[in-house]
């Protein structure tokens, strides 16, 4: 009897659950389309979006003194520090900074440089857009950009178009270069894959067609009112030409990914580049002791009858013009790393900031204000 009124019990209760799943079978349907339209619509973004969290650009190594502008103030660069679209990154002249950016690229900005980035908010889809406007920095991609992202950095007059290598760019504006006035050189060197270059004239409007850089070779780009050329492209350049700060980065690149010079290479060129600044240093403080250690000389000077002797002038040179002089006003040739045979003997930088304005879309890089560190 027991069992017959289980049984009785689990009939009643089946008829009860496909009674009401039939009355509410519309409300079901439509409960179901839309759980799964919800997942559909996930797969989608996921899809779209490539599974992206928020971009994320922070300051993973800094040595020396640096500081971040933004909206209208100043604010000390230090680890962890995190940065804004927009923010100007300044360097003094003993300090290199690196940026993470998405945990795969990398912008080193070093000693005396200064320059800005913009990006978009999602990692993989958009742009990152790195704008020097003094000095050089270090650009690294790990991996190869996705379609729908690009990498570029801009000088004052070119453009450094890239899908994933490590390249360096510098930029200056020299008063006085090749017998022109007031030019901006732009050079990068190319230390894996290729890199696409575009030069601009003073208008900002480009000059020729992009031009391919190959790997291990540099290219130097100049712009002023009367001149806009490529001084040299794809031109070998010597790893021993660049400083140790350069080659200490690139070593650390190395480590990291791939490069078209081997770890032995660029060792050899940091280790004879610092033994040569060593001794550079060695030669400089062993001069300045001998001058501190110098005994003073006394002079005893006694009453005499000062005579006047007669200086007779030299004749000046002459010259044909068959002769070859160097002077301020003519080219000093050169075997130096890169062809710069057309440099100005004595030329240096001027240091001036003027060019700024040459990005139309330039944030102010000139402020004031509290200084403070930018943290998480």
């Amino acid at each position: 009897m027991y069992n017959s009124y289980v049984y009785t019990s689990v009939w009643k209760g089946g008829c009860a659950l496909i009674k009401i799943l039939s009355e509410n079978l519309k409300l079901i349907l439509i409960g179901l389309i839309t759980i799964l339209m919800i997942l559909a619509g996930a797969v989608v973004i996921s899809l779209y979006f490539g599974g992206d969290v928020t971009r994320q650009l922070i300051v993973t190594s800094i040595k020396g003194s640096a500081y971040i502008s933004r909206d209208g103030k100043k604010y000390n660069a230090d680890l962890n520090s995190r940065l804004k679209s927009g923010d100007v990154i300044t360097t003094d002249k003993n300090c290199t900074l690196r940026i993470s950016i998405d945990d795969d690229k990398y912008v080193t900005v070093e000693p005396d440089s200064s320059l800005y980035i913009y990006f978009t908010d999602t990692a993989s889809k958009g742009d990152i857009s790195v704008n020097l406007t003094k000095g050089s920095a270090i650009c690294q991609l790990n991996n190869e950009l996705k379609k729908n992202a690009s990498f570029v950095l801009k000088t004052p007059n070119s453009t450094v178009s890239v899908r994933g290598t490590v390249f360096r760019a510098s930029f200056d504006l020299k008063s006085e270069y090749m017998g022109y006035e007031n030019v901006m050189v732009t050079e990068v060197q190319n230390f894996d894959g290729t890199v696409t270059l575009q030069l601009y004239d003073i208008d900002k409007q480009p000059f020729d067609l992009p031009m391919i850089l190959m790997e291990r070779t540099g290219a130097q780009m100049l712009t002023s009112e009367k001149l806009c050329k490529y001084g040299y492209l794809n031109y070998s350049f010597d790893l021993l030409s660049l400083s140790s700060t350069t080659l200490g980065e690139l070593i650390k690149a190395g480590t990291e990914t791939k490069l078209a010079y081997s770890a032995e290479e660029i060792n050899l060129a940091y280790k004879a580049v610092k033994d040569e600044q060593r001794r550079l240093e060695t030669m400089t403080e062993a001069s300045t002791e001998t001058t501190e250690s110098s005994p003073a000389v006394t002079t005893t000077v006694s009453e005499t009858t000062s005579t006047t002797v007669p200086v007779t002038e030299p004749e000046p040179e002459t010259s044909s013009f068959d002769t070859l002089r160097t002077t301020q006003q003519t080219h000093e040739y050169t075997t130096y790393s890169g062809v710069k045979w057309w440099e100005l003997t004595g030329n240096s930088n001027t240091g001036t900031d003027d060019y700024d304005d040459w990005f139309t879309e330039e944030p102010e890089s000139s402020v004031t204000g509290s200084s403070s560190a930018i943290q998480d």
